[in-house]
């Protein structure tokens, strides 16, 4: 049995004969000889083609559908089975636990599986597939907490580490009609990317203008990165074989060289990311920015040569590069592990304009980053997108990275960084001082510009404070514990840091589902997390007490909720939980011994009280 490459997948081979090992060197070769040969000696044939050929020679019949179960008749096990096919019945299988023997090894999870209520169709007044509210997902259940209820949602492995029948047999067994929604289940998967992801990273094209590309062009790689993506938010759809599937997809050797490619890997980079496979993520990444820079993105004119005449397009391309700047800056700044290597490209892509002009296909006159540089001085009065703000949080946490390459920063360089962000915050328009706007609609980009500024300043003033973070060492699911260096100025530092904890913890106020948001956020919350939980270790007097633990309270239901769909939330969650009940239990032993012999018994009383309130709700979550 033959299991995938971590970085690419091999070629099909209809040979029997067993091939001999490979070396991670020998898949890194692979990889970028098939980026510079699309049409390359060795072509494979459809990935989809090839699910269904093994399926069909191997996949057995684990039960029989429900028409025939119920009238005791013999079942063919084909979807619909040829006895339904017949009578014109819905052909709908339910797992049966008879003559169960067990999960199969390395086993993919449950087949066969329906909704158990119908979702609702698109283009109705909630018109898209559901998350599961209830289930936390993913590969990482920290210990400590129960195992999610939904067999699909528990710990399974690596795509790369399954054997490819498994996850072919998974995901031809799911390819079937879902009756209960009208929709196919992989277009379903479509659907919640653009009702769910797609507010959040909007660099494709707009829905109904992709409608209408997609049956003009094969688009077949994209749509796999988006089924992928979109899984996340359908509890039915088998995540791990459509990721496997979207990353064979994009390194196939027939996959065209072009923006939709980048693309796609774009979609799988963050995908990736928020799955907790970092180390995949930034090699995607890696891989579409060599693309995007062969082909030439990084140039004005590519929006207008690759557009076809539409402006929406060329609108497209420009967002493309843009989102993959942001990107690029967002893992390197939560992560710390890559360098944000396009914060050093010279690029001349003109801003991209208003999420209402995008989706209304108005689009404007685009402006350049130099006229943004230069609004204050220039005398003119333009009206910059929250996506451009968005764009200038970044560069200024470019700022920070670059800063922190080689050294500790010294005062005066922090105080140059400072300045750029506190200019930032000054030079909002009132626009885009709120996240909501008049209309009561959040502006995911602008909420994504303030979420990243307030990351850029704990980033920047944490390591300079007195607040010594080794209490929360083990809180590694986004980035290494670095442990402080105090400043001169340490208090104006410690200061600011908690400021922007405490701001970080206020973006989760807002009257909008969390899930919303781009999985960055979950670094984000986890950092100001970090920051809570050293106050709360520290200070032993009782000032603002209160406040601070009401923030921890919505930085770990705020966790506990994103984890419905990334898993990445569920081990930020695993790990901060670990470290509060670290403090507490020292809390108490504090008590014990007579630390806090300054304090009235009953302010002492009152703090446990309190703290133990904490616990409980976590041991709750």
């Amino acid at each position: 049995m033959e299991s995938s490459s971590p970085l690419g997948p091999p070629p099909v081979s209809t040979s029997t004969t067993a091939r001999p090992p490979t070396t991670p060197e020998d898949h890194e070769g692979e990889r970028l000889e098939r980026l510079d040969r699309p049409d390359g000696p060795e072509r494979q044939t459809s990935i989809t083609s090839s699910f269904s050929d093994q399926s069909k020679e191997r996949i057995t019949v684990p039960s029989a559908c429900v028409q025939c179960r119920s009238k005791h008749l013999k079942c063919d096990g084909l979807s619909p089975c040829t006895r339904c096919s017949s009578n014109s019945f819905e052909c709908v299988y339910v797992r049966s636990r008879r003559g169960f023997k067990g999960p199969r090894k390395n086993g993919a999870g449950a087949q066969g599986k329906v909704p158990s209520v119908p979702v609702p169709v698109p283009g109705s007044a909630s018109s898209c597939p559901l998350i599961n509210p209830n289930a936390a997902r993913g590969p990482h259940v920290p210990s400590g907490l129960a195992t999610p209820p939904d067999h699909r949602l528990q710990a399974f492995p690596h795509p790369s580490d399954l054997p490819i029948f498994e996850a072919n047999q998974e995901l031809v067994s799911y390819d079937a009609k879902q009756s209960t929604s009208g929709l196919d289940l992989r277009e379903r998967c479509i659907e919640a990317f653009f009702y769910h992801f797609y507010p959040a990273h909007p660099f494709l094209l707009p829905r109904a203008h992709f409608v209408a590309l997609r049956k003009q062009k094969p688009l077949d790689h994209l749509l796999a990165a988006m089924r992928y993506v979109g899984s996340f938010y359908v509890s039915q759809a088998p995540t791990m074989a459509l990721g496997l599937e979207a990353e064979r997809s994009v390194y196939h050797a027939e996959c065209p060289n072009d923006g939709y490619r980048v693309q796609a890997m774009l979609i799988l980079t963050i995908g990736f990311d928020g799955y907790t496979y970092q180390e995949k993520a930034l090699q995607l990444l890696t891989d579409a920015q060599d693309l995007a820079l062969k082909i030439g993105m990084d140039k004005r004119q590519f929006a207008l040569a690759n557009g076809d005449g539409s402006l929406v397009l060329e609108e497209s391309w420009r967002r493309t590069w843009w989102e993959m700047f942001i990107v690029d800056g967002m893992i390197a700044g939560v992560h710390q592990k890559s360098s944000f290597r396009m914060k050093d490209l010279p690029a001349d892509v003109l801003l991209p304009c208003e999420e209402r002009e995008y989706a209304s296909g108005h689009i404007p006159q685009g402006h350049s980053i130099e006229d943004f540089d230069d609004e204050s001085f220039d005398g003119r009065d333009f009206s910059y997108s929250s996506f451009t703000y968005r764009i200038a949080a970044v560069r200024n946490l470019g700022r920070v990275l670059a800063s922190r390459q080689y050294m500790t920063p010294d005062e005066a360089a922090v105080l140059r960084i400072d300045a750029y962000l506190v200019n930032w915050r000054l030079h909002l328009p009132d626009s885009k001082k709120e996240c909501i706007s008049s209309d009561r609609q959040l502006d995911e980009m602008l909420f994504q510009a303030h979420m990243i500024t307030e990351a850029t300043t704990v980033l920047l003033h944490r390591e300079l404070s007195e607040l010594d973070s080794s209490i929360a060492k083990n809180v590694t699911s986004c980035a290494p514990h670095k442990p402080i260096s105090p400043g001169d100025n340490y208090n104006i530092h410690a200061a600011k840091t908690v400021r922007a904890a405490q701001d970080i913890s206020k973006l989760i106020t807002l009257p909008v589902p969390l899930v919303k948001h781009t999985h960055f956020f979950t670094c984000v919350v986890t950092l100001g997390s970090i920051v809570h939980l050293s106050c709360w270790s520290a200070l032993m007097s009782f000032y603002q007490d209160d406040d601070l633990k009401q923030q921890l309270r919505l930085n770990t239901g705020a966790l506990k909720t994103l984890w419905q769909v990334w898993p990445s939330a569920g081990k930020a969650f695993g790990q901060v939980k670990g470290v509060a009940q670290e403090i507490f239990a020292a809390k108490k032993q504090q008590a014990e011994i007579g630390f806090w012999a300054n304090y009235s018994n009953e302010e002492v009383m009152r703090n446990m009280i309190e703290d133990q309130a904490i616990m409980d709700e976590l041991q709750l979550l």
